[in-house]
């Protein structure tokens, strides 16, 4: 389960689970939400007081997986194809990704 909201005008295009990311040496399978003027990268909160006890069998309870970072389509400047394909932001912040498919979608999504 996904907890995230939709600012006005915005879609939700398609949600990859466990998708490769790194940015210089850090490195993560994370969830990522493509919309059409964000991309979300989403994973459980560590921090739940609520997973300590589901963990202990003290109760039961919906996990979500919350939006931990996100960047505006409108930022990125170019995507670079590799070994990885590096996503550069307008700001000078670059990450990369393997998934063929996301970047696919990027590239129909940047103005």
């Amino acid at each position: 389960m996904y907890n995230f909201n939709l600012m006005d005008g915005e879609e939700l295009i398609k949600v990859f689970d466990d998708d490769y990311v790194k940015q210089g040496e850090n490195e993560k399978n994370t969830t990522i939400a493509v919309t059409n003027k964000r991309i979300l990268f989403m994973d459980y909160d560590k921090e739940d007081p609520n997973e300590n006890l589901r963990i202990g069998r003290g109760i039961d309870y919906v996990r979500y997986k919350e939006v931990y970072y996100q960047v505006n389509i409108d930022d990125i400047r170019e995507i670079v194809e590799g070994e990885l394909y590096m996503v550069i932001l307008n700001n000078g912040i670059e990450f990369e990704l393997d998934n063929e498919e996301l970047v696919c979608i990027l590239k129909e999504n940047i103005k």
